[in-house]
């Protein structure tokens, strides 16, 4: 496994270039994604891209700026999501946050699952970071 880790600025590029291949393919409803959203703030020890890389599927992307992380989790529903999200907040010792948004149930374009994405990172931790602007 390994993660594929992209720029901060191609977030919302990516997800609408996804989006526009589950349409393309007719695989709108059969495909979820997820977003997830994590931070480091209180773990700046941590080499989180490289420990992230590994554990992430080759079809994930992660994105990250100072240390807040988003993995865009292809094929991935909201279950699947939470566990995931639940194992790196418990290998981190965080407190389980729901930072979650999936694809098509939250949003149908990058600009709306981020700003929901962004608005349910503010509410759960008041956190506000550049990646989700």
């Amino acid at each position: 496994m390994s993660g594929i880790t992209f720029s901060k600025i191609n977030l919302a590029n990516l997800i609408d270039h996804h989006i526009a291949l589950l349409e393309r393919f007719g695989l709108k409803e059969e495909s979820p994604f997820s977003l997830i959203f994590f931070t480091l703030e209180d773990k700046k020890e941590i080499d989180a891209l490289e420990i992230f890389q590994r554990i992430l599927r080759r079809t994930d992307a992660l994105f990250n700026h100072v240390n807040h992380y988003v993995v865009m989790l292809t094929g991935t529903d909201w279950n699947g999501a939470t566990e995931l999200l639940s194992g790196i907040q418990d290998f981190l010792d965080q407190e389980a946050q729901d930072n979650i948004v999936t694809y098509p149930d939250d949003g149908e374009n990058s600009e709306t699952l981020i700003r929901k994405l962004r608005e349910i990172v503010e509410d759960n931790t008041n956190v506000t970071s550049e990646l989700l602007m």
